[in-house]
């Protein structure tokens, strides 16, 4: 028995010691690493910040390898940082891309395991700043960097800033129309056009009813103030949000409505002083619609009145006229047309005139001119009368000349600087040998060639005198010598628009002048 002993304490023994080194190597050897639980006491107990610039990483905070790989490789650690936050908000990709093409910041709130996590992302200079913070529901205030707070307080403050100084009224409503927030542009406007007690207790007195709708409205809307006198707006509505509130926006038009009052009443007025003249006027504004025309179109066209109230364009007024056969046809109506139409927009500002021989032995002239802004003004003048009347005066003027022509004495006119306007045969044929010549072209150099050939005479220096100060205000003659010895009669005379005329005679021994070129030839040779 005791042998049986001294044979299995040895196994025993073993087998203990190996029991025992088992047991120890699992109690205090290596045992397998589990995940902690992530809380925002362990790891977001501070925010977790990133910059990069041009994708690569400058700065960031400690304790950040549960979002990027550590060792932190800063040229990979932007996609690092983008799949992990992904893995928080499926968003959050997309936001980085963003911020990184157009530099727009984004908020984006998401679960890391059970915790709330919140995602800011901006660009700060040259650098895009991401911030990693906990926001778990039994937390009083979310924790983010003391950086991106500034920035979002300055910018809530320029935009609260900028809605206090707008001059825009800027109001909002909730679902019961009731005003829940304004500016203080529709402050100072319920105070002025209501009283000062309105715009101190809320809801706020709402100025405009308000209109049913999701979409955006833009109306303009009248408001009454405690004078009675009328004040219009341009109301802008926008759609309901998720809060069911409704930002509304409203412009003065106080200056805009008076000015299309004033706009009218310049209209009438022209309306009322084109209707008395004689002149066919159409007016097309810079869009080539008919703006205005009068009474008198009407009479020298035929055209519709009511037709042209609808405001046709230029081409659809030109091409009217042609199918009623109330213009002469053109030789290229297109051409014709489209140079109407396009009067002041090849850069030229020069007005275009022609003239229409209408049936019926009538005339009218067209003119087109530009007004420079775009708008071309059309008239039409019947000038019938001015043609017979100035075919009237041509034949008049051509007796006249006739007879000018066949006058017995010679005769030239002057114009005021001296120049020559008109001589006879008769002077011609007195004082020039060579009848292919013509007379010297003014009066001092008549003088020199008449001078020239007549005895000498105190006449001449004081008809020089005369014509070189323009002073011939009263008739006088003079009798000059010819070198043959005969007389010839000088009559200086003014004529109407300060002009001068010299006329030259020979008196017989009855003191009759001789008639007829003849009798000068005779008078001449004698």
């Amino acid at each position: 028995m005791f042998a049986m002993l001294s044979v299995a304490m040895p196994f025993f023994v073993g087998l203990a010691s190996g029991i025992g080194a088992l047991v120890a190597v699992l109690f205090f050897g290596p045992r397998p690493r589990t995940q902690p639980p992530i809380t925002n006491a362990e790891f977001l107990s501070e925010p977790r910040i990133f910059q990069f610039r041009n994708g690569y990483l400058t700065e960031h905070s400690d304790n950040v390898s549960f979002l990027i790989s550590s060792p932190i490789d800063n040229l990979t650690a932007w996609n690092d940082l983008r799949d992990s936050l992904g893995d928080i908000h499926e968003g959050a990709p997309a936001a980085l891309r963003a911020l990184e093409e157009t530099g727009q910041p984004f908020r984006l709130t998401g679960t890391f395991g059970t915790d709330q996590v919140v995602i800011l992302g901006r660009r700060d200079g040259l650098d895009l700043r991401i911030t990693v913070s906990a926001a778990g529901e039994q937390q009083a205030a979310v924790r983010i960097d003391l950086s991106s707070l500034q920035a979002m307080e300055d910018e809530i403050a320029m935009l609260s800033r900028a809605n206090e100084t707008s001059p825009a009224l800027s109001w909002a409503v909730d679902a019961e129309s009731r005003i829940v927030w304004c500016n203080a542009a529709y402050l100072a406007v319920v105070e002025r056009f209501v009283s000062t007690d309105a715009a101190r207790g809320w809801p706020l007195h709402p100025l405009f009813a308000e209109d049913e709708g999701v979409g955006p409205v833009r109306t303009r809307r009248k408001v009454r103030d405690g004078g009675g006198q009328e004040h219009w707006f341009e109301v802008t509505s926008s759609p309901a949000s998720d809060n069911k509130l409704r930002l509304m926006h409203a412009l003065s038009l106080d200056a805009v409505i008076k000015a299309e009052e004033s706009l009218r009443g310049f209209n009438q007025t022209l309306t009322t002083s084109f209707a008395f003249l004689t002149t066919g006027i159409a007016i097309f504004d810079k869009n080539g619609q008919l703006a205005l025309f009068n009474p008198t179109l009407l009479d020298m066209t035929g055209l519709d009145g009511a037709w042209l109230s609808g405001r046709p364009r230029l081409k659809e007024f030109l091409d009217t006229l042609r199918d009623a056969r109330k213009m002469p046809e053109p030789r290229d109506y297109k051409a014709w047309r489209d140079a109407i139409a396009t009067l002041g927009k090849n850069g030229k500002s020069e007005p275009y005139v022609e003239t229409w021989t209408m049936p019926g032995n009538a005339t009218y002239r067209l003119t087109g001119r530009s007004q420079g802004d775009g708008a071309i003004t059309l008239m039409l003048e019947d000038i019938t009368d001015e043609l017979t009347n100035a075919r009237s005066d041509r034949d008049c003027q051509n007796v006249l000349l006739g007879m000018f022509e066949d006058m017995s004495s010679g005769m030239a006119i002057f114009d005021t600087d001296g120049s020559l306007l008109l001589a006879n045969a008769a002077l011609k044929s007195l004082w020039l040998d060579d009848k292919t010549e013509d007379l010297p072209d003014t009066l001092e150099r008549c003088i020199r060639l008449w001078s020239a050939k007549t005895a000498p005479n105190s006449a001449w220096a004081d008809l020089q005198r005369e014509a070189r100060t323009r002073s011939v205000r009263a008739e006088w003659s003079a009798v000059l010598e010819l070198p043959n010895g005969r007389n010839l009669e000088m009559v200086v005379k003014p004529v109407p628009k300060r002009r001068v005329s010299v006329t030259f005679s020979f008196p017989d021994d009855n003191g009759v002048v001789a008639l007829g070129p003849a009798q000068i030839r005779q008078a001449l040779q004698a």
